[in-house]
């Protein structure tokens, strides 16, 4: 399981334009809040306006904004637009010929479903309010 530093970026990215959602952000704007290059962040960006969750305007006053309100959009949303789908790598995926007798499966699958179910439950919204913390563990 690896989230690569596109998928942070691209999370940074939507943080950003989220918190500016009133107008559309420039990408100029958006590359200087978050110190990344144009380039790179152009990349990105096409990833998640292809995915559905921002929309472009071209012209003066164009940019990005986001496609819905950010508290519709969670982190693991945005990963998957990046292509950084957060998965372990457990049992049941590699076709593990020990699958139908091991005793450690129930845990790699519980904790795939936990982080798959955070992440889910994690909006931008949240992010912006610093309310991610839904999760208690003992």
């Amino acid at each position: 399981m690896e989230i690569t530093t596109k998928g942070r970026n691209a999370v940074r990215i939507m943080a950003d334009i989220a918190r500016h959602n009133d107008v559309f952000v420039s990408l100029s704007d958006i590359v200087t809040r978050q110190r990344i290059s144009i380039k790179y962040a152009e990349k990105i960006i096409a990833m998640l306006v292809k995915s559905g969750c921002l929309i472009s305007m071209r012209g003066k006053n164009g940019g990005y904004k986001l496609s819905r309100e950010a508290k519709y959009i969670s982190v693991n949303q945005i990963l998957i637009a990046t292509g950084d789908e957060v998965k372990l790598d457990t049992c049941s995926r590699k076709n593990c010929a020990r699958a139908g007798q091991c005793e450690n499966m129930g845990v790699w699958n519980t904790l795939a479903s936990l982080i798959d179910n955070y992440l889910d439950g994690v909006t931008l919204q949240d992010l912006i309010d610093k309310t991610y913390h839904k999760i208690k563990f003992n």
